[in-house]
Protein backbone atom coordinates (compact mmCIF):
# COMPACT_ATOMS: atom_id res chain seq x y z
CA UNK A 1 0.00 0.00 0.00
CA UNK A 2 2.79 2.39 0.91
CA UNK A 3 4.56 1.53 -2.32
CA UNK A 4 1.44 2.38 -4.31
CA UNK A 5 1.14 5.76 -2.58
CA UNK A 6 4.81 6.46 -3.26
CA UNK A 7 4.38 5.42 -6.88
CA UNK A 8 1.37 7.73 -7.33
CA UNK A 9 3.27 10.59 -5.67
CA UNK A 10 6.27 10.05 -7.95
CA UNK A 11 4.08 10.02 -11.05
CA UNK A 12 2.28 13.16 -9.87
CA UNK A 13 5.52 15.01 -9.09
CA UNK A 14 7.01 13.97 -12.41
CA UNK A 15 3.99 15.29 -14.32
CA UNK A 16 4.09 18.60 -12.40
CA UNK A 17 7.70 19.02 -13.43
CA UNK A 18 6.72 18.60 -17.10
CA UNK A 19 4.07 21.35 -16.84
CA UNK A 20 6.59 23.70 -15.29
CA UNK A 21 9.13 23.04 -18.05
CA UNK A 22 6.51 23.62 -20.77
CA UNK A 23 5.49 26.95 -19.21
CA UNK A 24 9.11 28.04 -18.94
CA UNK A 25 9.74 27.20 -22.59
CA UNK A 26 6.75 29.29 -23.69
CA UNK A 27 8.07 32.35 -21.84
CA UNK A 28 11.58 32.17 -23.29
CA UNK A 29 12.15 34.47 -26.29
CA UNK A 30 15.01 34.59 -28.74
CA UNK A 31 17.31 37.51 -28.16
CA UNK A 32 18.55 39.24 -31.31
CA UNK A 33 21.71 41.28 -31.64
CA UNK A 34 21.63 44.73 -33.20
CA UNK A 35 23.26 43.37 -36.35
CA UNK A 36 20.68 40.58 -36.66
CA UNK A 37 17.82 43.04 -36.21
CA UNK A 38 19.21 45.41 -38.83
CA UNK A 39 19.77 42.56 -41.30
CA UNK A 40 16.14 41.48 -40.78
CA UNK A 41 15.11 45.12 -41.22
CA UNK A 42 16.87 45.43 -44.58
CA UNK A 43 15.17 42.26 -45.83
CA UNK A 44 11.75 43.44 -44.62
CA UNK A 45 12.22 46.91 -46.11
CA UNK A 46 13.26 45.66 -49.55
CA UNK A 47 10.24 43.32 -49.58
CA UNK A 48 7.98 46.21 -48.54
CA UNK A 49 9.23 48.43 -51.38
CA UNK A 50 8.82 45.57 -53.86
CA UNK A 51 5.23 44.91 -52.68
CA UNK A 52 4.32 48.61 -52.70
CA UNK A 53 5.56 48.96 -56.29
CA UNK A 54 3.73 45.83 -57.39
CA UNK A 55 0.37 46.49 -55.69
CA UNK A 56 0.43 50.31 -55.90
CA UNK A 57 -1.61 50.35 -52.68
CA UNK A 58 -0.85 50.56 -48.97
CA UNK A 59 -2.06 47.01 -48.25
CA UNK A 60 1.51 45.66 -47.70
CA UNK A 61 1.62 47.77 -44.53
CA UNK A 62 -1.10 45.57 -43.02
CA UNK A 63 1.25 42.58 -43.22
CA UNK A 64 3.98 44.34 -41.22
CA UNK A 65 1.78 46.09 -38.67
CA UNK A 66 0.36 45.36 -35.24
CA UNK A 67 -2.34 46.92 -33.06
CA UNK A 68 -0.10 49.95 -32.37
CA UNK A 69 0.73 50.77 -36.00
CA UNK A 70 -0.73 54.14 -37.03
CA UNK A 71 -0.70 56.75 -39.78
CA UNK A 72 -1.51 60.47 -39.70
CA UNK A 73 -1.01 63.71 -41.56
CA UNK A 74 -2.47 66.85 -43.08
CA UNK A 75 -5.30 66.43 -45.56
CA UNK A 76 -4.38 67.35 -49.15
CA UNK A 77 -7.54 69.32 -49.82
CA UNK A 78 -8.59 71.38 -46.80
CA UNK A 79 -5.67 71.10 -44.41
CA UNK A 80 -7.56 69.09 -41.81
CA UNK A 81 -5.85 66.10 -40.34
CA UNK A 82 -6.32 62.45 -41.19
CA UNK A 83 -5.23 59.40 -39.30
CA UNK A 84 -5.90 55.83 -38.43
CA UNK A 85 -4.62 52.43 -37.48
CA UNK A 86 -3.19 50.04 -40.09
CA UNK A 87 -4.92 47.02 -38.52
CA UNK A 88 -8.29 48.50 -37.54
CA UNK A 89 -9.05 51.22 -40.09
CA UNK A 90 -9.74 51.37 -43.79
CA UNK A 91 -6.64 52.44 -45.69
CA UNK A 92 -8.66 54.43 -48.23
CA UNK A 93 -8.27 57.53 -46.01
CA UNK A 94 -4.51 57.15 -46.29
CA UNK A 95 -4.68 56.49 -50.04
CA UNK A 96 -6.76 59.67 -50.58
CA UNK A 97 -4.15 61.83 -48.87
CA UNK A 98 -0.83 60.18 -49.62
CA UNK A 99 0.60 58.25 -52.52
CA UNK A 100 2.61 55.05 -52.55
CA UNK A 101 5.22 56.93 -54.59
CA UNK A 102 5.69 59.42 -51.72
CA UNK A 103 6.39 56.55 -49.31
CA UNK A 104 8.79 54.86 -51.72
CA UNK A 105 10.62 58.17 -52.21
CA UNK A 106 10.85 58.55 -48.42
CA UNK A 107 12.34 55.08 -48.04
CA UNK A 108 14.72 55.44 -50.99
CA UNK A 109 15.87 58.91 -49.87
CA UNK A 110 18.13 57.02 -47.47
CA UNK A 111 17.50 59.43 -44.63
CA UNK A 112 17.69 56.53 -42.19
CA UNK A 113 19.33 58.83 -39.69
CA UNK A 114 17.87 57.52 -36.49
CA UNK A 115 18.63 53.96 -35.46
CA UNK A 116 18.12 53.23 -31.79
CA UNK A 117 21.14 52.16 -29.78
CA UNK A 118 19.88 48.58 -29.42
CA UNK A 119 18.73 48.36 -33.04
CA UNK A 120 15.09 48.07 -31.98
CA UNK A 121 13.88 51.14 -33.85
CA UNK A 122 14.54 52.80 -37.20
CA UNK A 123 13.13 56.14 -38.36
CA UNK A 124 13.08 57.78 -41.78
CA UNK A 125 12.51 61.48 -42.34
CA UNK A 126 12.28 63.69 -45.40
CA UNK A 127 11.18 67.25 -46.16
CA UNK A 128 9.95 67.61 -49.74
CA UNK A 129 7.14 69.30 -51.68
CA UNK A 130 6.17 71.42 -48.66
CA UNK A 131 5.63 68.35 -46.48
CA UNK A 132 7.55 66.66 -43.70
CA UNK A 133 7.43 62.88 -44.09
CA UNK A 134 8.17 60.37 -41.38
CA UNK A 135 8.22 56.58 -41.22
CA UNK A 136 9.07 54.72 -38.03
CA UNK A 137 9.61 51.02 -37.49
CA UNK A 138 10.11 49.09 -34.26
CA UNK A 139 11.18 45.59 -33.31
CA UNK A 140 8.98 44.25 -30.48
CA UNK A 141 10.87 41.48 -28.67
CA UNK A 142 7.65 39.54 -28.12
CA UNK A 143 6.93 39.36 -31.85
CA UNK A 144 10.50 38.84 -33.04
CA UNK A 145 9.86 40.80 -36.24
CA UNK A 146 9.86 44.35 -37.56
CA UNK A 147 6.58 46.26 -37.61
CA UNK A 148 5.66 49.69 -38.85
CA UNK A 149 5.07 52.03 -35.93
CA UNK A 150 3.98 55.27 -37.59
CA UNK A 151 3.71 56.82 -41.05
CA UNK A 152 3.14 60.56 -41.29
CA UNK A 153 2.99 63.48 -43.70
CA UNK A 154 2.55 66.97 -42.24
CA UNK A 155 2.97 70.49 -43.51
CA UNK A 156 6.01 72.11 -41.91
CA UNK A 157 5.34 74.45 -39.04
CA UNK A 158 7.00 77.24 -41.01
CA UNK A 159 7.15 77.69 -44.80
CA UNK A 160 10.42 76.77 -46.52
CA UNK A 161 11.29 80.43 -47.15
CA UNK A 162 10.77 81.38 -43.47
CA UNK A 163 13.51 83.64 -42.15
CA UNK A 164 13.65 83.42 -38.35
CA UNK A 165 16.11 86.30 -37.99
CA UNK A 166 13.98 88.69 -40.07
CA UNK A 167 10.90 87.66 -38.07
CA UNK A 168 12.47 88.36 -34.69
CA UNK A 169 13.89 91.70 -35.87
CA UNK A 170 10.49 92.76 -37.23
CA UNK A 171 8.63 91.85 -34.03
CA UNK A 172 11.51 92.76 -31.73
CA UNK A 173 11.41 89.39 -29.97
CA UNK A 174 14.92 88.15 -30.64
CA UNK A 175 16.50 86.14 -27.84
CA UNK A 176 20.01 87.15 -26.92
CA UNK A 177 22.66 84.48 -26.92
CA UNK A 178 23.64 83.27 -23.45
CA UNK A 179 27.04 82.05 -24.61
CA UNK A 180 30.12 83.62 -23.01
CA UNK A 181 31.94 86.21 -25.09
CA UNK A 182 35.53 85.42 -26.00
Amino acid sequence: MILRILLVCCVFLNSCDKFTNENQKAVEMKTYTKEEKLKMFDIMLSQLVKDLKKKKRFSPFKEISDEYSTFSGDDKSDGDGFGGNFQKDDLSVLEQNMTVEEVIRLIKSDHKGRISSDGGGVSFGLVADNFEYGLDFRFPKEQGRWVVFHLSRFRPEYPPDYDAKAHCEKWNDCVESKSPKN
